[in-house]
């Protein structure tokens, strides 16, 4: 496994990339708040080259401009039959649409199984990719692995918030 760092004027992205080139995790940096500044890839970072097994993804334009020109191969994670299900589920929800965790679980067929949905978004490998920041509370944000700060930004971004 080989980290590629990607310095944008929010912190450093962590992709974790698999001998074969293809992005197997994506690290956010860790936001206090709302960043002053707007999102960019600093000058000068390479972003690395990206073909895309991981099916259709329809990633905020605002957060990765750059990256949907052109981005390493998007590797299938491993996790449970629960996870892959979850994770399929979530690369259905569309560009500046949300789900709550039932309406996740439900479509999936385990309309009692809220808390593992809200568990397979958080053990998630590739936010943003599989659009874990699109699920949502019945009555708010609800949680977000990297942090709520990206969740409400990503959500902004996508014009849901």
């Amino acid at each position: 496994m080989k980290p590629v760092e990607i310095k944008t004027t929010w912190g450093t992205i962590t992709l974790t990339l698999d001998d074969d080139g293809s992005v197997t995790a994506l690290d956010l940096p860790n936001l206090a708040g709302t960043p002053r500044k707007d999102f960019a890839v600093v000058a000068g970072t390479a972003v690395p080259a990206v073909r895309g097994r991981l099916g259709e993804t329809s990633l905020p334009s605002d957060f990765f401009p750059a990256l949907e020109k052109g981005f390493p191969t998007i590797g299938i994670p491993e996790g449970t039959e629960f996870q892959q299900a979850v994770w399929n589920e979530l690369k259905k929800i569309p560009r500046g649409q949300t789900r709550t965790y039932s309406q996740i679980a439900a479509a999936i067929g385990s309309p009692k199984a809220v808390r593992a949905v809200g568990s397979a978004c958080g053990a998630n490998p590739l936010p943003v990719f599989i659009p874990c920041h699109r699920v949502v509370a019945k009555n708010g944000p609800g949680g977000f692995g990297s942090g709520l700060p990206w969740k409400i930004l990503l959500l902004t971004m996508e014009g849901v918030l």
